[in-house]
């Protein structure tokens, strides 16, 4: 009598992410990796080159993504969160450039409208997050397609476009949570003044993946050796920035309706 074969035990594949509350996209690991360390119950979801860090905080679930820098890889990544983890709000998080004066280094803004270069106009919803201490809920972010390092730039910038700051991801991410229909809010940490001219260098210093490229960084070197203290006085300041963002977004989290 011939004996049935049985299978050996079945794969085991690791369970689906559970459905978001909060999708937060940013652009650079530096960004993202306070608010990571916040995180309860953390785990990872790795596809598509790009990985998902989900966990808990104040009460909610958060999937957190380090999307690259620009327009095209925020859209992608906001894509990704809504594919795979189904976020109920999508948040754009990350440094912003002051193109207002009057706005310092390490400010929380929680831009109330956006606006791209052509002059297309987005405008974030009121009311899903109430008044939250020590975020302004105000101003105008303008999409750039380049690091503006120079306070001249910046100068024109805000005359031209009536903005307030500058980034390179929000705008983009804006539009691809309208394309899908799903809230959409920002909260930016100013990483430079209006009125301060940044190292020639740091627009090369930056890849799409939001990584240092090693050679610009050398050559930068090479060619101005005084450039070593900025570098070491950038990286500092973004090191400030990143967790003043992450204490603003877990209190941010806090007044979400």
């Amino acid at each position: 009598m011939a004996v049935p074969l049985i299978d050996p035990e079945p794969q085991r594949l690791a369970p689906a992410p559970s459905p978001a509350d909060v999708g937060v996209v940013m652009a650079m690991p530096m960004e993202a990796g306070h608010l990571i360390d916040k995180l309860a119950r953390v785990r990872r979801y790795a596809a598509r080159g790009l990985t998902v860090v989900e966990g808990e905080l104040e009460g909610r679930i958060l999937a957190v993504l380090a999307s690259g820098v620009g327009a095209a890889s925020a859209r992608r990544g906001v894509e990704h969160l809504l594919a795979g983890h189904r976020p109920q709000v999508i948040v754009s998080a990350g440094f912003a450039g002051a193109l207002d004066p009057a706005l310092n280094r390490n400010d929380l803004i929680a831009p109330r409208s956006l606006i791209d270069g052509s002059g297309e106009v987005v405008e974030i919803a009121a009311g899903l997050v109430g008044p939250v201490p020590g975020i302004r809920s105000v101003g105008r972010l303008l999409l750039v397609d380049h690091v503006v390092t120079s306070a001249a730039e910046k100068a024109r910038l805000r005359n031209e476009h009536q903005a307030d700051l500058i980034d390179m991801e929000t705008f983009a991410a804006a539009v691809a949570a309208r394309e899908r229909r799903v809230p959409f809010l920002s909260l930016r940490v100013v990483s430079d003044d209006a009125r301060t001219d940044l190292p020639p260098e740091v627009g090369r210093l930056l890849n799409t993946s939001g990584s240092y490229r090693v050679g610009a960084a050398l050559r930068a070197l090479v060619g101005r050796p005084s450039s070593l203290k900025d570098f070491w006085s950038l990286h500092a300041h973004a090191l400030e920035a990143a967790d003043r963002l992450a204490d603003g977004l877990q209190v941010f989290l806090r007044g979400l309706t």
